[in-house]
């Protein structure tokens, strides 16, 4: 535990805090300490056993010959049109996410299908955006 005095809207209060990790030593500009073996750190107990936690779940399975949202966003430009012949990786869909633009590109050779979505539209991640055949 640790005494604090904490001034809030001119009223102070003198707290007491348990510290969980202490990193003021990491800081930039921390003073060293001096090392001596009385000041060594005691070994420490072994660790729990980790808890087990779900893992996230995977993004939506894209159907062949489709090119999903990665990312939500809302779409700001389509690059091709329907009847086009795009190559591998050449950008299709830029999706606006956060004021940062992200290039969707074509997952293999062919040719467009059908466009699934709208410039201006808002779009989630596994949302079909263009079909190729």
């Amino acid at each position: 535990m640790k005494k604090m005095r904490i001034t809030l809207n001119d009223q102070v209060f003198d707290v007491q805090v348990e510290l969980l990790e202490d990193d003021e030593d990491r800081y930039p500009g921390a003073p060293t300490p001096a090392w001596s073996p009385a000041a060594a750190p005691a070994p420490k107990a072994p660790a729990a056993a980790p808890v087990s936690r779900a893992a996230a779940p995977a993004a939506p399975k894209a159907e062949a010959g489709t090119l999903s949202a990665p990312i939500v966003g809302s779409v700001s430009q389509i690059l091709v049109e329907v009847g086009a012949t795009v190559e591998e990786n050449q950008p299709v869909v830029v999706l606006d996410a956060m004021k940062m633009d992200t290039y969707i590109n074509a997952p293999r050779k062919g040719t467009v299908s059908a466009i699934h979505c709208r410039i201006g539209e808002s779009v989630q991640v596994g949302q079909k955006l263009v079909s190729f055949s």
